[in-house]
């Protein structure tokens, strides 16, 4: 793999316990921006937050099937992140309920990266079917191997 192609494979992280009640969509995407940014040591979390916030605002990210993909465009990331939570109880967005939240930090001056990433995640939940509900509850290691299966 050439160097250039490691910087566009992802740090994947699963969160390890469900989302907690939070009542809004703007609560989950900040928490969820904020805890992987934190994750992938970046020197601004809060800029990560902001940029995923003004980004939801912009235009909601869910996208269909229980699936939200929030996102952040960040300036000079060497590489993306992701960082998959899931809520049984789903999470009111916009245009519906999300049980599938993955949330993307990526770098603003590789779109293309962004995209790739927002394909695979779209495939991932159309394969899934309706055995998405039994992924709900399946173990985290089991969660995330599905999600590295999907990402490439």
């Amino acid at each position: 793999m050439a160097d250039d192609d490691t910087q566009t494979v992802p740090f994947i992280f699963v969160r390890e316990a469900e989302l907690p009640d939070l009542t809004s969509r703007d609560a989950v995407v900040s928490l969820m921006a904020g805890e992987l940014a934190a994750m992938m040591g970046l020197p601004d979390a809060q800029a990560a937050v902001s940029a995923a916030l003004e980004r939801e605002h912009l235009e909601p990210t869910f996208v269909s099937q229980g699936l939200s993909v929030p996102h952040g465009r960040i300036p000079g990331l060497q590489r993306p992140g992701v960082y998959a939570a899931r809520s049984a109880e789903g999470v009111n967005w916009d245009l519906g309920r999300a049980n599938f939240i993955i949330m993307l930090l990526v770098p603003e001056e590789k779109p293309e990266v962004h995209l790739g990433l927002l394909r695979d995640l779209m495939r991932w939940r159309f394969r899934l079917g309706e055995n998405a509900s039994a992924l709900l509850n399946a173990p985290e290691a089991d969660y995330l191997q599905s999600l590295q299966e999907a990402i490439h």
